[in-house]
């Protein structure tokens, strides 16, 4: 018993010590190692290793916080485009790096299905002892150790890990699909947010053209007051209107950075430098110098203007407009497309309703994987052990092949294949909604833009009409022919109709991007 106890012993050394025996074989002057030694340094290397995952993440580097004027002239800032900024976007986004990793990951499914395939490696350490006791036969006693190792495969299962494999490429498909559906909607929301900045600036003309009628308009008022030709209250009026205008023009300038500050949010803009936009080709204004409209955001100055009079020398306000109003030499190109073919494009293009085709094809195939569970396997083994006792060894070397259903509960199947079905048929479904839900989106965003291209003309027209009304009433108030309430009805109505034709075109831009994106067109 004591000999068999050594060798009990000295067994389940050698097994306990083999790791840290095998780590330290090829150093000259090894230091000692326990067992606990081997297991903490392990767990350090397991967490170094993800702390090095960890650093693979790029961190988000935030622009400072600058108050006031840039560091550069604003002469000089960098003009982006809204290509430009969509180009930023798209390199910046981490939402679009995450759906990128969702890519990778899914593409590491397909060779996780595939390892079914791959050879599987087995070892074992083994160690016997026998006594046997008994009346009529010799009490006897045997020790043996031994270890084995083999090569076990795969070699045909009938369909089931092409079944997988299949379930594992569409599910790829159907996460690159959403990978391009997660930049189209960066690129619609870069889009917006860059033509709501030239909506500001736009209005910003507008307001700065309102201050300085307004301006000339209480200069006049107070001069013809001087001279008995106008009432205290019209000019208390025409000074409450200048106050007015320049606190919509304030109001203005923080709407600017407002809309600044979601187009860099939506770019994750990174950099230190202020960028100024440039007209777009539907969204193109005449005084579109949008360094001089964002400096004008930070200091407020002076306005210099001269004046018109009439034969008798009476101050008109027609030269203060100086004949610039927001619609000279505006250009409008309507997007060219018929309702069908922005229908066809969409059913052809859309990702996210790839990605529902893609995840059909998923559910089939998982369910021809279950079906196939009542399917054997082929597999082939190569064995190679060594055995010793006391007084014997052998070493035997076993190749072999084998067929078998292993181990199946019918009833359990059935019921899978109940749920596959089922999970199938929900698959159909999301794909026959999503292709409803395209048909009518697209030709709801189609009648949007078509209705906004009719109404921009009638409402150009309107801005000119407003105009000549503003201007009439300006000769008549100078003349004496109207009070001043009717004067600030027609400016009203004028500063209003720009307004409402920038809003007009503002919405256009967004409903032909919008109308783009249900179509999966970039």
């Amino acid at each position: 018993m004591d000999k068999n106890k050594k060798i009990i012993v000295y067994f389940l050394a050698m097994t306990l010590l083999m790791p840290c025996t095998m780590a330290i074989e090829d150093n000259s002057n090894p230091p000692k190692k326990s067992l606990f030694s081997w297991f903490k340094k392990s767990n350090n290397n397991a967490n170094k290793k993800i702390k090095s995952k960890k650093l693979r993440v790029e961190e988000i580097k935030l622009p400072p916080v600058v108050e006031g004027r840039p560091k550069i002239p604003f002469s000089q800032l960098s003009v982006m485009t809204i290509e430009d900024c969509v180009d930023y976007a798209i390199a910046h986004n981490p939402n679009l790096k995450v759906s990128l990793e969702r890519v990778k990951a899914a593409k590491a499914g397909i060779g996780e299905a595939r390892s079914n395939y791959a050879p599987r490696l087995t070892g074992r350490v083994s160690y016997n002892h026998n006594t046997n006791h008994g009346t009529r036969i010799m009490n006897t006693q045997e020790n043996s150790i031994g270890f084995n190792v083999g090569i076990s495969d795969t070699i045909w299962d009938f369909g089931k890990t092409t079944a997988k494999i299949n379930m594992a490429k569409y599910d790829t498909l159907s996460s690159e699909y959403d990978h391009t559906w997660e930049e189209l909607n960066i690129i619609y929301e870069v889009k917006t947010n860059y033509y709501r900045v030239l909506m500001s600036l736009a209005d910003l003309d507008i307001y700065e053209q309102n201050v300085r009628i307004q301006t000339l308009n209480y200069e006049r008022t107070k001069a013809m007051f001087d001279e008995g030709l106008k009432s205290k209250i019209d000019v208390v009026n025409a000074e409450v209107n200048l106050t007015d205008a320049k606190i919509q023009l304030v109001e203005g300038q923080n709407n600017l950075q407002t809309n600044i500050i979601a187009l860099k949010n939506s770019m994750y803009y990174q950099e230190d430098d202020p960028f100024v936009v440039k007209n777009t080709e539907n969204f193109g204004f005449l005084r579109a110098d949008y360094r001089k409209k964002i400096e004008s955001t930070t200091i407020v100055k002076p306005m210099e203007h001269t004046v018109k009079r009439n034969e008798d020398g009476l101050i008109m306000l027609s030269s203060g407009i100086e004949h610039n109003d927001i619609i000279q030499n505006f250009e409008f190109k309507p997007y060219t497309i018929s309702k069908e073919e922005a229908v066809k494009q969409a059913l052809e293009l859309r990702p996210d309703l790839k990605s529902s085709e893609m995840l059909v094809n998923v559910q089939s195939e998982s369910l021809k994987a279950i079906k196939r569970q009542y399917m054997p396997e082929i597999s082939g083994d190569l064995t190679w052990g060594y055995t010793k006792t006391e007084s014997t060894y052998s070493s035997p070397l076993q190749v072999g092949a084998s067929m078998g259903l292993g181990s199946i509960n019918p009833y359990g199947i059935h019921y899978q294949i109940k749920e596959g079905e089922s999970y199938l048929d929900i698959a159909l479904h999301n794909l026959n909604i999503a292709k409803s839900d395209i048909y009518w989106e697209v030709q709801q965003n189609y009648v949007n833009m078509r209705q906004l291209e009719r109404k921009i003309p009638l409402m150009n027209l309107k801005v000119k009409a407003t105009l000549e009304n503003f201007e009439l009433a300006d000769g008549r108030y100078s003349v004496g022919l109207n009070n001043y309430v009717e004067l600030q009805d027609a400016l009203k109505d004028y500063n209003t109709a720009q307004l409402n034709f920038v809003e007009a075109v503002f919405n256009y831009n967004v409903a032909r991007e919008t109308l783009l994106k249900s179509m999966g067109v970039k």
